[in-house]
């Protein structure tokens, strides 16, 4: 039939036009939409309002001004829909043409909801229903949005959607560019049609034509807008079947892979934390924390008691509660200048600890400007002088159905009730935090706390370099305000502050001289012998070419004084030193021959100790020490990549310096154990020496100390240059080890115990 006129010249030929399509199969409905809206005009006692097809693109670019926050309306409405996945994929989306993809597994839409709500503009929907029918979520898009953030992004819109109940799927194709001004928008439609069901239900989105490019930062900047609504990644098991289960969202390029994925839920920011704070407490109500840093190469698991001094009393209150938090402190040292801006950016605006109940976001908690949990008034206060104010945090606490009955929210849903449950929550999570917070100061050798006694300790560059950074802070605090109160205490204590912190600079900056001076002495030590190594090359490659004659003249000799029983005894010590220099020989030629080896692999421990072992056989029996069969404990003691050669120096340093501590005793005994825990591969060396101070435990480790004689005093084949046990500190941290003297062993007078990574 063809298009009626715009003008029809009477009401009675519009009537007969109207007949005309009802007599038609199948009828003309667009046509009849137009007849109807200008037969409408004839009525003398009403007027009506009548709708532009232009108000389309002109509520797109109003309402959804921003094409990320058109994305994650559209995300939103998966989430309305109770899905719990959606995937979103940018076919070659880099420029302008491209096609997004927004998949979901939620409820889906039938033949009604699709004409109803998605196609009817203003719909009530969300009006009358304010959370969603299956996991009563509350609502999370924008009334209306969804159809404008579609037009938003591109020109052509492609709906895909089926129930759980439905035999068949609904697919709606919609041309943007087809409402345009001038058209009455009743007049366009979209077809409708049935297709076979790809998946049990769910809705499929797809808009071609992208008006815009998309880089992967606009992409992730999506992610942080949806990602504020629920609760990111879980901490414990999911929540019963009758309870929502999560929401999750995932980004890919091109095609749905973990190859092409985009960004996930918790490395985009946290992969470059400093450390990660792990918490929870048990049925019982014993609290428990673990703290882990890669960068610092520790990690170790805690108790926390209700009383601050009993680390293993119950919490009264406080079940069913989980945290994962991460931490982060803005140097240069720790982050790259552009890394470190961009991260500190985001935590200005969405930095803290963030509370979900049941999987859902408790508002106001970790919202800006909120400190529930007291951190940066503690920052502030300054008797925890390690960096620990909100923005330094990223994480979330989640309580679970069972804990959620405790801790209630205000009838408002503003925030948890405050009883003395939530007081609990509050008490337990801010001294895990503190807690983990003095332990990465004390492994970085900052100074941690206003009271610290041992700091003075500390390298003076650290001190210095703390204390510039604490004046930095409190002057940057001045600056914005965060000291107001009565104004003259206040500059009283700012300017007391800052004296005291210049102070420290000055007084550090002295022994920082010292400190040179002393690593000036070191590393001219240091070149003398690494000259003296390659003297000792070249000694033991000249030095092979006469173990041959050595050996076949005892040979000789052995022959032609068969009978003489002194004189055998003689050339059967002479073959056994041979034996032991050989040794010696083959274990140094062994150690300077992999030195040209410049690539790290990983090191299997049992297997350099019982090499080692082999090779100080003879010397042990010659110098009367008993040295048992190292012992293993466990399998797989490999350690990260490292120089094949570092360990042969570790494990001949501490033999020689137990020889220098056994030399006056009777006793003389050394023990080697091995094991693997917590990820890391452990080596305990134990002799019967004559031990080490408590007040010497660490400074053993300084360059140049020894408790061996003087060279050019007494016994000088027992003196000592003290570096081996520096060399050996400085070869362990830089594998991120450590090397302690711990209390000795059973019977052994001293314990030296060195951790490495695993691999």
């Amino acid at each position: 039939m063809p298009n009626v006129q715009k003008n029809l010249q009477t009401e009675e030929q519009i009537k007969l036009k109207i007949q005309d399509l009802l007599s038609c199969t199948p009828v003309d409905y667009g046509q009849l939409v137009i007849l109807t809206n200008e037969l409408a005009k004839f009525d003398c006692e009403n007027v009506r309002f009548s709708v532009d097809a232009g108000i389309i693109s002109r509520l797109g670019e109003e309402l959804v001004g921003k094409r990320d926050t058109a994305v994650a309306e559209l995300i939103k409405n998966a989430y309305d829909a109770d899905a719990t996945e959606v995937d979103v994929i940018f076919q070659n989306a880099w420029s302008a043409g491209g096609t997004l993809i927004i998949d979901d597994n939620g409820l889906g839409m039938t033949r009604e909801q699709l004409i109803d709500g998605f196609m009817r503009l203003s719909s009530a929907d969300k009006i009358h229903n304010p959370v969603s029918p299956l996991f009563k979520r509350i609502r999370a898009g924008r009334k209306g949005i969804g159809r404008f953030a579609a037009q938003r992004l591109g020109k052509y819109l492609t709906i895909i959607t089926q129930t759980k109940d439905a035999d068949t799927a609904l697919k709606v194709e919609i041309r943007w560019d087809a409402f345009e001004s001038d058209k009455d928008l009743n007049a366009i439609g979209s077809k409708i049609e049935t297709l076979p069901k790809e998946k049990e239900q769910g809705t499929f989105l797809k808009i071609e034509e992208l008006r815009e490019g998309w880089s992967d930062g606009y992409v992730k900047k999506i992610y942080r807008n949806v990602s504020t609504l629920l609760q990111p990644y879980p901490l414990s098991k999911p929540f019963s079947s009758d309870e929502d289960p999560g929401f999750k969202t995932y980004f890919y390029r091109d095609v749905k892979d973990e190859a092409h994925k985009i960004v996930d839920e918790v490395s985009e920011i946290t992969q470059f934390a400093l450390a990660v704070i792990d918490t929870y407490v048990d049925d019982d109500g014993q609290a428990h924390w673990t703290l882990k840093s890669n960068q610092l190469g520790y990690y170790k698991e805690l108790l926390i008691g209700k009383d601050p001094d009993v680390e293993s009393s119950k919490m009264a209150y406080v079940r069913g509660v989980r945290a994962r938090i991460y931490y982060f402190i803005y140097e240069a040292s720790l982050l790259s200048g552009q890394k470190r801006n961009d991260i500190k950016a985001i935590a200005e605006e969405q930095g803290g600890v963030r509370l979900y109940r049941k999987g859902f976001r408790v508002l106001p908690y970790g919202e800006k400007g909120d400190d529930w949990l007291g951190l940066d008034e503690s920052a502030r206060r300054r008797s925890i002088v390690a960096p620990h104010q909100n923005i330094s945090f990223f994480g979330l606490v989640e309580i679970d159905n069972e804990g959620a009955k405790i801790f209630e929210e205000t009838s408002s849903r503003e925030g948890l009730i405050q009883d003395e449950a939530y007081d609990e929550l509050v008490d337990y999570l801010f001294r895990v935090i503190t807690s983990a917070v003095l332990k990465i100061a004390e492994l970085r050798g900052r100074k941690g706390s206003a009271g610290q006694k041992d700091w003075k300790k500390k390298n003076s560059s650290i001190r210095i370099d703390t204390a510039i950074e604490e004046l930095r802070n409190i002057v940057e605090q001045k600056k914005s305000g965060e000291t107001r109160g009565e104004d003259a205490k206040d500059e009283s204590e700012f300017y007391n502050q800052a004296s005291a912190l210049i102070e420290t600079i000055v007084n550090a900056r002295s022994e920082e001289k010292e400190e040179t001076q002393k690593l000036i002495d070191e590393n001219n030590m240091l070149r003398v012998l690494g000259g003296t190594g390659l003297v000792i090359g070249e000694f033991i490659h000249e030095i092979k070419r006469f173990e041959p004659s050595f050996s076949a003249d005892i040979s000789i000799l052995r022959s032609r004084l068969a009978g003489n029983g002194a004189l055998l005894e003689r050339v059967d010590e002479m073959e056994e030193k041979l034996n032991a220099f050989n040794s010696y020989t083959a274990y140094f030629d062994r150690t300077i021959s992999r030195n040209v080896i410049r690539e790290l692999e990983p090191i299997n421990i049992k297997e350099q100790v019982n090499a080692f072992y082999q090779s100080v056989k003879n010397d042990l029996r010659r110098s009367h020490i008993i040295m048992s069969e190292p012992l293993y404990e466990g399998k797989g003691l490999v350690t990260v990549p490292m120089h094949p050669s570092e360990w042969m120096s570790i494990l001949f340093n501490l033999y020689t310096n137990a020889k220098k501590a056994m030399k006056d005793k009777d006793d003389r005994r050394i023990l080697i154990r091995c094991w693997k825990s917590d990820g890391k591969v452990y080596l305990q060396f134990s002799d019967s020496g004559k031990g080490i101070p408590d007040e010497d435990r660490e400074n053993v480790f300084n360059a140049f100390f020894t408790t061996s004689s003087p060279v050019g005093r007494g016994n000088d084949n027992y003196s000592g240059t003290g570096l081996g046990l520096t060399i050996i500190k400085e070869i362990v941290t830089s594998y991120s080890g450590d090397i302690l003297v711990v209390d000795p062993y059973e019977d052994y007078k001293t314990t030296f115990q060195i951790s490495i990574p695993t691999n």
